[in-house]
C-alpha cells in the first residue's frame, strides 16, 4: 500500500516575476487580475495555446513559454525508452529540498514526496506495476511471481508467491515475515507506532505463513479493491520494533534492511548518494551513481545552468520564474504531464486565530484559485479547472467538485472578497478603523507559513496576503527555509501553510489518512467518526464507480470544517538535460529505476 505523501510548495510551484506587483496577484481595490477566470477555468495563457503537441521526452527549453504545448491527458512525459536503447553507465546529479533528516517514509516524519523518491531505489514500493492511469496492476516478476485474490463466504484471501530470489541486504529473505512485519508497523493496533496511514492495512485480520516461507496468506477483515494494491511493498522484520520504527531512522536510512536495485553510498543532511547494490536480482541498474543534493530554488537555477545537476529534481509547477532560467539552453527539455498533486492551504485548528470555524470559512471564501494561477503560471501556457479535491485529479475518471457549493458559485476574485466579507458580518463581525473586521475587540488576524526562497514563494505569499485583506483580514506572512517543512508541520507550529498531497494509483482508500480523526496525516486537527466511517468503507467497494461516488460523498462532508483548501493542481513539471530516459513526469505508472539512464545516441 502506497501512503499518499505530503510534499513542499518549494518542489510543487514555480513563480511569476520578481518585480510582479500586488496589482496582478489581486492586490488593489481596481485590479481586474483574475476576476475575468471563472473558477471553473484557470489560464495564465496570454495568446493562443499553440497548436503543436507535446513529444514524450519534452519540448525544447528555447521554445516560448506562451508557446508550450499543453500535454494530453493520460500520457507520460519522461522520454519513455526501452533498456536496450539506455547506455549503460553514466551518473546523475539531482537537486532536493531535503535529504532527512528521518528516513522512515512509512512514519508520519518521513513521510514527504523527496522520501517516497529515494525509498524508490533502495525500497521500493513496486511489487505490483500501475499503468499511467492506474486502471491496470500487474505482479512485478522481480518480487511477486504468482498472485491470487479469492473470496468466498465474503471473506477474501490473498495469496503470493515470492520470487525465491529475493532478499534484503543483509541476506535476510523477503519471505511470509518481511509482510507480517510491515503490517504489523501500519494496521494501527499499537500505538507505540507512529504510521503517517493505517489506511488498508487496518482491514487486514491475519498475515500467515503459506505452503512454504516463499508463500505468504493475507486475510482480509473485509473485502478490499483493487486487491492488487494491499501489499506494495515490504519491511525487514528487524525494523518492525515501535521504537526503532519512530525513533531508530533518524539520518539513518538502514541501507542494510533495503531491497532495490541500488543501495546508499554515503549520506549526510545535505546530501545522498545511490550506487547499484550488489545484492540486487533483477536487471543491473544503468546508472553508476544517483546523487541528490540539498538545495534552494535559485541554487537549483543557477547549478542546472551551470551543468551542476542534470535535471530540476521532483516535479514542479513550471512557472516562469523557473524556466525562463533555461530558455538560452538548447540542450535542454521542459517536460510537462497533468499533475497528480493538489496544492492547498491547510489550517491548525487548534491554534487561537482559526479555532473559530467562521474564519475558517472566511479564509477559504477569499482564496481565488484563478488569481494564483495567475500568479504562479503568468507568461506560461497554462490553463486548468480550478480543484475541488485534495485526493482526485480533475482529469482522473469520477472526479468531482467537493467544496461546498457556496464557495463553488463564487467565479470572480470580487466574489471570493465579498463571500469571505458576508460570512464574517452575518457572525456579527464589523469593520474596525483599520479597515480588518473585529468582534469583541478582536481583529481576524492569522498568519500563512511558507517554505523556501523562490519568488514565486513571495509573490504566492503576498497575493494570499492580499487576497485577505481584500476581505478585511489581516495576515502575516511567517517565511521559513525549505529544510524546515516536515519539522513545522508535524509540528503544528503554524496557524495556515501551504503544502501539497502528492496522488498514488489509489488515491481513494486515503481520505481518512487526510482527514481522519485522529489521523497523524490530519494536520488540521479535524474530523468526524462518521465521515471516517464512509471512507473506510470505500476500500470495500469492488465497481469503481460506485467506489468513486462514496469517496465523493465522504469527502463532501470532510471538506465542510473549511479546514482545506484546494488551491491549484498545475503540470508536473520537470526540466532535464537531452536524453535522459525514464525520467519525469509519468503519472501513476511504475518506472523501474534501474531503467533510469542516458539514452543512446
Amino acid at each position: 500500500m502506497v501512503n499518499l505523501s505530503r510534499r513542499s510548495f518549494l518542489e510543487a510551484s514555480g513563480v511569476a516575476l520578481a518585480g510582479l506587483g500586488l496589482a496582478a496577484c489581486g492586490g488593489s481595490s481596481d485590479s481586474d487580475a483574475g476576476t475575468d477566470a471563472g473558477a471553473g477555468d484557470s489560464s495564465a495563457t496570454t495568446d493562443a495555446a499553440a497548436a503543436s503537441v507535446e513529444p514524450q521526452n519534452g519540448t525544447p527549453a528555447t521554445t516560448p513559454l506562451d508557446q508550450l504545448p499543453i500535454p494530453e491527458k493520460g500520457k507520460t512525459y519522461n522520454n519513455p525508452q526501452d533498456r536496450d536503447n539506455v547506455q549503460d553507465g553514466g551518473t546523475l546529479v539531482l537537486p532536493a529540498g531535503e535529504v532527512g533528516p528521518n528516513w522512515n517514509y512509512l512514519s508520519v516524519d518521513g513521510n514527504t514526496v523527496e522520501m517516497m523518491t529515494y525509498w524508490t531505489y533502495y525500497m521500493p514500493q513496486d511489487l505490483f506495476i500501475s499503468d499511467p492511469t492506474a486502471g491496470t496492476y500487474t505482479p512485478n516478476p522481480d518480487f511477486i511471481t504468482d498472485f491470487k485474490s479469492e473470496e468466498a463466504d465474503g471473506v477474501q484471501t490473498l495469496t503470493y508467491t515470492i520470487n525465491p530470489d529475493a532478499h534484503f541486504n543483509d541476506g535476510t529473505p523477503i519471505d511470509y515475515r518481511a509482510f507480517q512485519a510491515i503490517w504489523s508497523c501500519l494496521n494501527g493496533e499499537n500505538e507505540a507506532y507512529t504510521p503517517a496511514a493505517t489506511d488498508g492495512w487496518d482491514s487486514i485480520a491475519s498475515v500467515e505463513r503459506g505452503e512454504d516461507d516463499k508463500q505468504v496468506v493475507v486475510t482480509m477483515k473485509t473485502p478490499i479493491y483493487p486487491a492488487e494494491m494491499v501489499f506494495t511493498q515490504v519491511m525487514h522484520p528487524d525494523s518492525a520494533d515501535p521504537d526503532v520504527f519512530s525513533n531508530g531512522w533518524n539520518i539513518n536510512p538502514h541501507p542494510e534492511w533495503g531491497y532495490g536495485p541500488y543501495t546508499i553510498d554515503s549520506v549526510d543532511e545535505s546530501q545522498v548518494t545511490f550506487v547499484p547494490n550488489p545484492e540486487w536480482w533483477g536487471e543491473a541498474p544503468k546508472l553508476e551513481s544517483i546523487q541528490y543534493k540539498q538545495m534552494e530554488s535559485q541554487a537549483l537555477y543557477n547549478a542546472f545552468r551551470n551543468g551542476e545537476v542534470d535535471a530540476t529534481g521532483e516535479s514542479a509547477s513550471g512557472s516562469q520564474e523557473m524556466l525562463s532560467n533555461f530558455s538560452s539552453m538548447d540542450d535542454a527539455e521542459v517536460r510537462r504531464a497533468f499533475g497528480i498533486a493538489c496544492y492547498c492551504m491547510e489550517m491548525n485548528t487548534t491554534r487561537d486565530n482559526v479555532k473559530d470555524p467562521v474564519v475558517r470559512e472566511a479564509i477559504a471564501m477569499c482564496m481565488d484559485p484563478a488569481t494564483l494561477v495567475s500568479v504562479v503560471f503568468q507568461g506560461v501556457n497554462w490553463s486548468e479547472e480550478a480543484p475541488g479535491s485534495l485526493l482526485l485529479p480533475t482529469w482522473m475518471d469520477g472526479y468531482e467538485n467537493n467544496m461546498p457549493e457556496e464557495y463553488q458559485a463564487l467565479k470572480t476574485a470580487d466574489d471570493h472578497a465579498a463571500g469571505a466579507k458576508k460570512v464574517l458580518e452575518d457572525a456579527g463581525y464589523a469593520l474596525d478603523d483599520d479597515g480588518y473586521y473585529a468582534k469583541d475587540g478582536a481583529e481576524v488576524t492569522w498568519s500563512v507559513t511558507t517554505f523556501g526562497d523562490s519568488n514565486t514563494t513571495k509573490n504566492r505569499a503576498a497575493a494570499i496576503q492580499q487576497m485577505a485583506k481584500n476581505a478585511g483580514m489581516k495576515v502575516e506572512i511567517d517565511n521559513r527555509p525549505s529544510s524546515e517543512f516536515s519539522e513545522t508541520l508535524t509540528s503544528g507550529d503554524y496557524d495556515t501553510t501551504l503544502f501539497g498531497w502528492s496522488g498514488t494509483p489509489t488515491n481513494t482508500w486515503f481520505g481518512k489518512q487526510i482527514y481522519g480523526l485522529g489521523s497523524l496525516s490530519n494536520f488540521t486537527q479535524t474530523g468526524d467518526e462518521a465521515v471516517d466511517e464512509k471512507f473506510d468503507s470505500v476500500k470495500s467497494i469492488e465497481d469503481p464507480a460506485e467506489r468513486m461516488k462514496v469517496f465523493n460523498e465522504a469527502e463532501k462532508e470532510a471538506l465542510k470544517t473549511w479546514a482545506f483548501v484546494p488551491l491549484y493542481a498545475g503540470p508536473d513539471c520537470v526540466v532535464t538535460k537531452a536524453g535522459l530516459a525514464n525520467f519525469g513526469p509519468a503519472l501513476f505508472e511504475t518506472v523501474p529505476t534501474e531503467n533510469i539512464g542516458w539514452q543512446k545516441a
